[in-house]
């Protein structure tokens, strides 16, 4: 069976988030079962640097008036993952991130950015056979790829069927209307039933619309998006729509975060000898001019810092674990007045906070490794991905119940891995707190949740399989 996998970002060769994380090592992991996939993002500044040599060159002309759209083949690093890199210089070709310019502000033009990538997605999936490579389903996620199911739709051929994997539906990719002759895509599509999305259009809907089947990233995260709480105005349209829905749990690649064989730690350990986390612990605070004191609670955070993910709870949750010699890093940016607050946390308690602005992905392996408590206390997370890690880490994570937190991490019963909170508030957050300090002082159930945590299997191969049956599913001819 042939998958085309469409994705904005693909670990390694750029990341903004867990998304990344996903397309980098999904279709590694399913190629391994046996599927012919092969991967297509832009050709951001820089990519064809981090490529093996290109193979193969062609023009698909220029369908937008903005430059000619090239596509071209060649392999993911470190695999044998074929990639198409969708190459048009106007577009791609920019100072900034994949969606954002350099002041952080998002490209005026991403509707026009990402309809002509939607648009060289949907050229392959229904012409692949024109380049040798004709895919038998195509895999859209996120709304940046959204609009190639429109394209689909728009073009009135059959075509092959579509998948659409909603990582977070806060993002939803809408436009102003005035924008939408950009897309050159029908005005039929402009209706309740289709993109139209109060008063503007959306991507994401244009996927979820015409897609024949639509996933989410953990069970939980799939019922949650039907209510108005977690449907962002999507609600209504997913429950007339819940008959194609399911939620499928990402997973870990544990090639890349592994205690076992993670070359950015200080020390190698695996549950059986836990020792070196005790020795990653002593690192991580030398690194960051802490006392070294394995006595101390070091709580983490690797995180944006946005409300969605709960961070303005913890300054003032954590003042009284603090106040009793805990310790707290964290790794992150986003809303500069919660930065601002971490940094004033930082100042107030020197001796026991380092906070660093900015992402380092060498450095969230050491922190992983060097906490014993990964802080993560989301109003909403579709999966988590860094639960996932932590848990492999022997970090006890502390999460809130919602989406794939509640699916992954469990306070009590035989499972019990880490902490739990249900309430979005700092009280419910620092009583959780308190119970984790408690737990530490019991070395035994301490180690019992470690060695549980670590042992759980959180691979790619269980999420495969869910994969496998549901391609089979759409295309059992395949």
């Amino acid at each position: 069976m042939k998958i085309l996998f469409a994705s904005s970002e693909i670990h390694p060769l750029i990341k903004t988030g867990g998304l990344a994380d996903v397309a980098g090592a999904l279709p590694v992991a399913l190629r391994q079962k046996g599927l012919d996939i092969q991967v297509i993002m832009p050709a951001y500044s820089g990519m064809l640097e981090k490529v093996s040599a290109i193979h193969q060159s062609v023009n698909l002309g220029n369908p937008f008036g903005v430059g000619d759209l090239h596509l071209l083949q060649a392999t993911l690093p470190d695999s044998e993952l074929p990639i198409y890199l969708v190459q048009c210089q106007s577009l791609f070709e920019r100072e900034g991130g994949p969606y954002l310019d350099p002041q952080g502000q998002d490209f005026q033009d991403n509707h026009l950015r990402f309809a002509a990538f939607s648009w060289a997605c949907a050229f392959v999936a229904q012409h692949g056979h024109l380049l040798g490579w004709q895919p038998d389903i195509l895999h859209l996620n996120d709304w940046q790829t959204g609009f190639a199911a429109a394209y689909l739709k728009s073009w009135k051929l059959n075509h092959i069927p579509i998948v659409t994997t909603v990582h977070n539906l806060r993002y939803n990719g809408s436009f102003d209307l005035a924008s939408y002759p950009e897309t050159r895509l029908s005005n039929e599509l402009l209706s309740l039933h289709g993109m139209e999305f109060y008063g503007r259009y959306s991507a994401l809907k244009a996927g979820l619309v015409y897609a024949d089947a639509i996933t989410t990233v953990s069970p939980t995260y799939a019922a949650e998006i039907l209510t108005p709480a977690f449907g962002d105005g999507l609600d209504g349209t997913l429950a007339a729509l819940r008959h194609k829905l399911s939620g499928i749990l990402n997973g870990v690649d544990y090639n890349e975060w592994s205690p076992e064989r993670d070359g950015h730690i200080a020390q190698q350990y695996t549950a059986n000898n836990l020792d070196g986390k005790l020795k990653n612990k002593l690192a991580l605070q030398r690194e960051n001019n802490l006392p070294e004191r394995a006595d101390a609670v070091v709580f983490g955070v690797v995180s944006r810092l946005t409300e969605q993910k709960g961070l303005d709870l913890i300054p003032e949750a954590i003042i009284p674990a603090l106040e009793q010699g805990a310790m707290l890093v964290l790794l992150g940016s986003g809303d500069k007045a919660l930065e601002l607050q971490y940094l004033n946390l930082q100042a107030r308690f020197p001796e026991q906070v380092s906070i660093r602005i900015g992402y380092d992905e060498a450095y969230s392996h050491r922190l992983q490794a060097g906490v014993d408590v990964l802080l993560i206390p989301s109003r909403f997370e579709p999966c988590g991905l860094t639960q996932l890690y932590a848990l492999k880490y022997g970090t006890l994570p502390l999460v809130r119940h919602t989406g794939g937190l509640a699916d992954t991490v469990f306070e009590d019963g035989p499972e019990a891995n880490g902490f739990v909170f249900y309430d979005a508030s700092t009280t419910a957050l620092g009583e959780t707190i308190q119970r984790a300090l408690h737990t530490f002082a019991d070395t035994e159930r301490w180690r019992t949740l470690q060695t549980t945590a670590m042992n759980q299997d959180h691979s790619w191969d269980k999420a495969c399989d869910q994969w496998l049956a549901l391609y089979r599913r759409l295309r059992p001819d395949a």
